[in-house]
C-alpha cells in the first residue's frame, strides 16, 4: 500500500491537517512526512495506527498491511503513548524497550488536539539499541572502576608489613598505601600527624617491609632525651671522653642501626645544635663518637615522625630548612582520628578484645556508647581512644561497655553538639562545602602537597579540582 493511499480517519485528517490527506497539498504533506529518516507513527484517539513512514516499517521490518487500522496494543510499541493520550501532555526522550523487536528507541510523543481535545497522537522515535548497549557497557566499566578504586584503597593490596596496620578508613589506607611504595626504596620518610595517630606503627610497617627487614629498627626519641646527653646517644662515645663515661665507650644509636632502620621520633623537638651535626651525619655518611677521632660509616635508613609543621617551623628558623628537605624526601601524614571516624568502632573494638583477652572476659560495646566514641573529637586520637576503652572495661561490671562507663566529657560534648548544631543553624551548603573543603585538605596532606595525585585520590577531574581550589582558597 502506497505510503499517500493508507486508511485516514476522517476526524484525525482534519485535525491534523486542514487541508485533508487526499488533496494535493496533504499528498505532499504525506511526502513529506514519509522522507523523513527517523520513524514516524501517528495513532487516533482509539489507538489505532493511521499512519506510519518508510523509515518505521525499515526500522521494523514490518509491511504497511501488517499495522494501519490495528490497535496500538498489539504490537506494543511505545506503552506510554497511552499516558499522552490520556492527558494530553508531550513526553519527550521516552526510552522503552519493544521485546518484539529486540529494539530500545527512544520517542518524542506529542499528543493532536482539535478544539480543546485530544484526537490522536505523534511519535518520532530513533533506534537507540547500540546507544543503550554502550550505555550499559560504560555503567558496568563504572561499576568496574569504582571496584578497582575500591581495591586501590583497600588494604589487600598493600605489602604484608602494612596489613596488620589497624585502620580501614580510605584517609588511612591512602596514607598506607604512599607509605608503602616509600618502604622499598632508601628515601628518608618523615611520617607527620598528631600525637596518637599511629606513627610509630607505620615507622615498623615500613622497616618490615624494607630491604633493611632483616637488620634491627633503632628507635630513639628525641624529645624524651636531654639536651647535653642527645650527641652522645646518637653519635656514642670514647671511653673518658666525659665524666660518668664508660671506660670502654660505648656505640651511639647511629652505629646500632648498622644494616636496618633508624627512627627518630619528635624530630621536631631537636636542638638546632645538633640539627648541624645530624645534618652533617646524613651528608657525609659517617660519625665520629663524642671524644674520639676515628670517623665510622654509617648504613641505616632513615624515617623520621613529628606531630610538628617542620616547613613552618623552617620558614620560622626554628628548624633547620636543608635539614627539612634532607629527612622529609618522602612525606606521609596520618589524618587524626575525627577525620576516619569510620575506624574508631575498629579500635574500640580491638581494644576491648585485647583487654578480654587481659581480664578474662568478652567484651563487646553497645550502640548507644559507640554512637557517643563516634561523635567525640578525639583531641588525644587512637592513644587517648585505647585509655578510654581501659577505663570503660576497669569500670563495667558485666561484659557489655554501656555509655554510662565513658568518660563524662564524651557526655558533654555529645550535648554542647546538640546544641550548636540545632536544625536550622547552620545551611546544608555551608556543611557540604566544609566537609569538600576539608576532604582536599586531606588529599593534598596526604599526597604532599602533589595536586595530580590528590586529584586522582579524590576521583575528580583537573578543571573541577583547580576550580575548588581557588573557592576554597586553598592555592
Amino acid at each position: 500500500m502506497p505510503a499517500t493511499e493508507q486508511v485516514i480517519p476522517e476526524q484525525l485528517s482534519e485535525a491534523v491537517f486542514a487541508a485533508g490527506w487526499r488533496t494535493p497539498e496533504g499528498r505532499v504533506l504525506l511526502e513529506i512526512l514519509n522522507s523523513i529518516h527517523e520513524s514516524i507513527l501517528i495513532i487516533n484517539a482509539d489507538t489505532r495506527v493511521c499512519y506510519v513512514n518508510d523509515s518505521y516499517l525499515k526500522m521494523f521490518s514490518i509491511r504497511r498491511e501488517k499495522i494501519i487500522g490495528r490497535h496500538l496494543v498489539k504490537f506494543e510499541p511505545l506503552a506510554r503513548i497511552h499516558e499522552v493520550l490520556k492527558k494530553g501532555v508531550p513526553l519527550t526522550g521516552d526510552i522503552s524497550h519493544i521485546h518484539s523487536a529486540q529494539m530500545d528507541v527512544c520517542a518524542d510523543i506529542v499528543p493532536l488536539c482539535q478544539d480543546g481535545k485530544t484526537i490522536g497522537a505523534l511519535a518520532l522515535m530513533k533506534n537507540m539499541t547500540e546507544l543503550v548497549r554502550a550505555n550499559r557497557e560504560l555503567e558496568h566499566f563504572r561499576t568496574l572502576s569504582r571496584h578497582l578504586q575500591d581495591e586501590l584503597h583497600s588494604k589487600d593490596s598493600l605489602p604484608p608489613g602494612f596489613r596488620n596496620v589497624l585502620g580501614h578508613s580510605k584517609a588511612f589506607v591512602g596514607a598506607l598505601q604512599i607509605a608503602a611504595k616509600a618502604a622499598p626504596s632508601e628515601a628518608s620518610v618523615c611520617i607527620t600527624g598528631e600525637s596518637g595517630t599511629g606513627k610509630e606503627v607505620v615507622a615498623e610497617a615500613l622497616h618490615r617491609s624494607s630491604g633493611r627487614a632483616g637488620g634491627p629498627l633503632i628507635k630513639i626519641n628525641c624529645a624524651a632525651i636531654p639536651e647535653p646527653l642527645l650527641e652522645s646517644e646518637l653519635f656514642g662515645y670514647e671511653g673518658g671522653a666525659f665524666t660518668g663515661a664508660r671506660s670502654g665507650g660505648k656505640p651511639g644509636k647511629f652505629e646500632l642501626a648498622k644494616g636496618g632502620t633508624l627512627f627518630l621520633d619528635e624530630i621536631g623537638e631537636m636542638p638546632l645544635s645538633m640539627q648541624v651535626k645530624l645534618l652533617r651525619a646524613l651528608q657525609e655518611r659517617e660519625i665520629t663518637r663524642v671524644g674520639g677521632t676515628k670517623p665510622t660509616k654509617l648504613d641505616f635508613r632513615l624515617i623520621t615522625a613529628t606531630n610538628r609543621d617542620l616547613e613552618a617551623m623552617a620558614a620560622e628558623g626554628t628548624f633547620r630548612e636543608d635539614l627539612f628537605y634532607r629527612i622529609s624526601v618522602i612525606p606521609v601524614a596520618l589524618p587524626p582520628l575525627r577525620q576516619r571516624r569510620e575506624d574508631i568502632g575498629l579500635y574500640a573494638s580491638y581494644f576491648l578484645e585485647e583487654l578480654g583477652r587481659q581480664y578474662g572476659r568478652a567484651y563487646r560495646i553497645s550502640e548507644e556508647a559507640l554512637d557517643l566514641l563516634e561523635r567525640y573529637h578525639w583531641p588525644g586520637n587512637v592513644r587517648e581512644l585505647k585509655n578510654c576503652m581501659e577505663r570503660a572495661a576497669v569500670l563495667t561490671l558485666g561484659d557489655t561497655v554501656s555509655a554510662e562507663q565513658l568518660p563524662a566529657k564524651l557526655q558533654r560534648e555529645e550535648l554542647a553538639g546538640s546544641r550548636s548544631h540545632s536544625p536550622g543553624q547552620r545551611k546544608l551548603r555551608e556543611l557540604l562545602d566544609e566537609t569538600e573543603r576539608r576532604a582536599i585538605e586531606n588529599a593534598l596532606r596526604l599526597c604532599g602537597n602533589n595536586r595530580t595525585q590528590a586529584m586522582e585520590l579524590l576521583g575528580i577531574s583537573r578543571r573541577n579540582f583547580y576550580q575548588k581550589l581557588e573557592k576554597y582558597q586553598l592555592n
